[in-house]
């Protein structure tokens, strides 16, 4: 049975501008799995967000709204990866709130598990 935790990321940006950030931060996120990995994202509406992590042969399902003032997030996580299902969704938290804290076009470090 999958694990699922949800959390809220609160912005001051709007509900386009949060988006645009988002979309433009995920590309970098592959980068940063730990041991590798896929990331797969399209948007299923106007404001919602489907996502899925595939690593260490597992899939982690992500399901973000973007709201005027806030992000609401659904992670799921596997069985086989639930010992490390808080730090698999810290890791998608602190990635979502470092692409809302910064401009898009802006380079730097992007987020670390």
């Amino acid at each position: 049975m999958a694990s699922t935790m949800q959390f809220d990321i609160p912005h001051t940006l709007g509900k386009a501008e949060a988006k645009r950030r988002i979309g433009a931060g995920i590309p970098k996120l592959e980068r940063h799995i730990p041991g590798g990995g896929t990331v797969q994202a399209h948007w299923t509406g106007d404001d919602r967000l489907a996502m899925t992590v595939t690593a260490m042969g597992q899939k982690v399902v992500v399901d973000m709204m973007v709201e005027e003032a806030v992000v609401r997030a659904s992670v799921q996580v596997p069985m086989m990866l639930s010992m490390m299902a808080g730090a698999i969704s810290g890791f998608v938290q602190t990635s979502a709130q470092k692409m809302l804290e910064k401009p898009a076009d802006q380079s730097g470090p992007p987020p670390h598990a």
